[in-house]
């Protein structure tokens, strides 16, 4: 699967708009994810462990997100999936924390003051719509 697409507009991205629906009630959250070229289904994203978040994360898995360009970037690149699954993560923070650091500025910031109260989810996506901006290429990629 050609992936370079993805690989352009992922760089121009560390803040996704996550969407969430329990019992009817929509909510939008802005969060920093980071991504691995290697794992290219899968986006990462951490939430403070006593956030109200996380128990709608564990209620309903579904969710769907776009990502937040950014500032500065032209032409509105962005990458949007529908019925995505939002998964508790077996990796840590620890683990994440290099691509962080490397993907989103003052990270380190973040990291140290809330750092110890993060957990981390995965959002594991079938269709990706990638769309590298105004008068760019579109693609839907389909992973298995």
């Amino acid at each position: 699967m050609d992936i370079s697409l993805l690989k352009q507009v992922a760089a121009t991205s560390n803040k996704i708009a996550l969407s969430t629906a329990v019992n009817g009630e929509a909510d939008v959250k802005i969060v920093n994810f980071v991504w691995y070229e290697e794992q290219p289904d899968t986006l990462f994203f951490s939430s403070v462990k006593t956030s109200a978040g996380i128990k709608v994360y564990d209620q309903d898995p579904d969710v769907a997100f776009i990502t937040v360009p950014n500032d500065g970037t032209p032409g509105n690149p962005y990458l949007r999936a529908q019925h995505v699954h939002l998964t508790r993560s077996d990796k840590t923070m620890a683990d994440l924390l290099p691509r962080y650091l490397e993907t989103i500025p003052n990270y380190q910031q973040v990291w140290d003051a809330i750092g110890s109260t993060l957990v981390v989810f995965e959002l594991k996506v079938t269709d990706l719509f990638v769309d590298a901006g105004l008068g760019q290429p579109k693609t839907t990629l389909t992973f298995k």
